[in-house]
């Protein structure tokens, strides 16, 4: 059976690496070719491996709805889930996707249902995303009696409150881990988000506050979810804070978006905030975000201690790699040659080894318990368009034929 089996995987692979080197321009009128599933990329990790899955809210390649809906048993995209035991909605359990369009109307639960029911028919753990966030929020949550239009500080705290009981009365303890708020620090000062999008922090203000209590709003974020989990069955669920561009150091402002972070984090952990992890999101580029520096950013937050003795666990939960390099000057660029394109793929597929390898030995230290890749295919991947309209990437594991790329083959090989 063994030797059988050993017959088997060589066979899988050269065909696998044969047929994954090259991609196919975007577009319509592929035709999907069978693929063999048989070699299961979370078996073969100790830490969880997950996915985001494009549900009914979420189209980044514009395909007919049956496709681009990774949940329908129709989609070429729905059995590729087979090789994750984590999954986390793309876009439906964002608040504006469940939340009501206008103030006092009811809840949408029905794609966030999907997933859930999805995920426990197919013994799959579910993380959260996202319940506190300043992108993705109906403008009425932000509007009321304030300065400027804007809401006071106590129908914020009414509003945040009332939007995380509600969450936990539906969900209890169904999913196991949530980023509690999301993306907090300013990508391109020091401190608080306080670019056009920072309205958490405008409302901070108005009401006084400065210094470290500018993320006040944030520990009141945890104390609540951590109240109303526990109210309804979700005792176990863990909480975490999550952010972008913290992974490794970046300087803008008189610091580094790292130390800010870091610091929002101890100060969490000094006001007893019952936080339980960090949330890395992973949106990386090929050769700019060297795997040294993020294996030293997972050290610096597992360190952290709470008060329970406890320290932080790390979750990486967005995890993609652009090929498009602001070190080599392609942060204008739409389009890779094809002959460069095989030289990437192939980078692709060893710094996918690289960093799984360092993720393996933070989980043997206790530092890191999951991994979840922001997607499934390259052709329903956000990072088409983003940052540029017109770009094509291929940031994943499987390509736009909905086929095993070499990355995959490294990382089940």
């Amino acid at each position: 059976m063994k030797y059988i089996t050993g017959i088997c995987l060589i066979i899988f692979l050269i065909f696998g690496i044969f047929s994954c080197t090259s991609e196919p321009p975007p577009g319509g009128g592929v035709e999907i070719p069978e693929f063999d599933d048989d070699i299961i990329l979370h078996e073969k990790w100790p830490f969880l491996v997950g996915a985001a899955v494009p549900g009914a809210r979420t189209n980044n390649s514009n395909a007919a709805s049956d496709v681009a809906n990774a949940l329908n048993p129709g989609s070429p995209q729905h059995r590729l889930l087979n090789h994750f035991n984590v999954v986390v909605a793309e876009n439906e359990m964002k608040p504006d996707y469940i939340m009501p369009s206008a103030q006092g109307g009811a809840y949408n639960w029905t794609d966030s249902d999907a997933l859930v029911n999805y995920a426990e028919a197919n013994n799959k753990k579910i993380r959260g995303h996202v319940l506190i966030w300043h992108d993705q929020t109906p403008d009425w949550f932000f509007r009321g009696n304030g300065t400027s239009g804007r809401a006071t500080i106590d129908e914020l705290y009414e509003r945040m409150e009332a939007h995380i009981k509600t969450v936990f009365e539906k969900y209890g303890g169904r999913i196991e881990w949530w980023d509690v708020v999301n993306e907090v620090i300013d990508h391109d000062q020091s401190g608080p988000r306080r670019d056009s999008r920072g309205r958490y922090t405008e409302i901070m203000i108005d009401a006084g506050k400065s210094g470290m209590d500018r993320y006040e709003y944030v520990l009141k974020a945890f104390e609540w979810a951590r109240q109303y989990a526990d109210a309804n069955g979700g005792t176990d669920v863990k909480l975490y804070l999550t952010d972008f561009g913290v992974e490794r150091p970046f300087t803008r402002g008189t610091s580094t978006k790292q130390d800010d972070f870091y610091d929002l984090a101890a100060w969490l952990i000094e006001k007893d905030a019952p936080i339980d992890g960090i949330g890395f999101q992973g949106h990386f580029r090929l050769y700019d975000h060297p795997v040294e520096q993020i294996s030293a950013g997972i050290d610096m937050f597992s360190a952290l201690e709470r008060k329970d003795g406890r320290n932080l666990m790390i979750q990486i939960c967005e995890l993609d790699f652009s090929i498009f390099s602001n070190a080599k000057g392609e942060g204008q660029a739409l389009t890779i040659s094809n002959n460069l394109l095989n030289e990437r793929l192939t980078d692709l597929a060893a710094t996918y080894r690289d960093f799984f390898d360092m993720f393996k030995e933070k989980y043997d230290e206790g530092k890191l318990d999951a991994v979840l890749l922001w997607g499934l295919t390259d052709g329903h991947s956000w990072l088409n368009n983003h940052p540029l309209t017109g770009r094509t990437d291929y940031p994943l594991l499987f390509n736009r034929n909905y086929t095993a790329k070499e990355a995959y083959i490294r990382l089940v090989d």
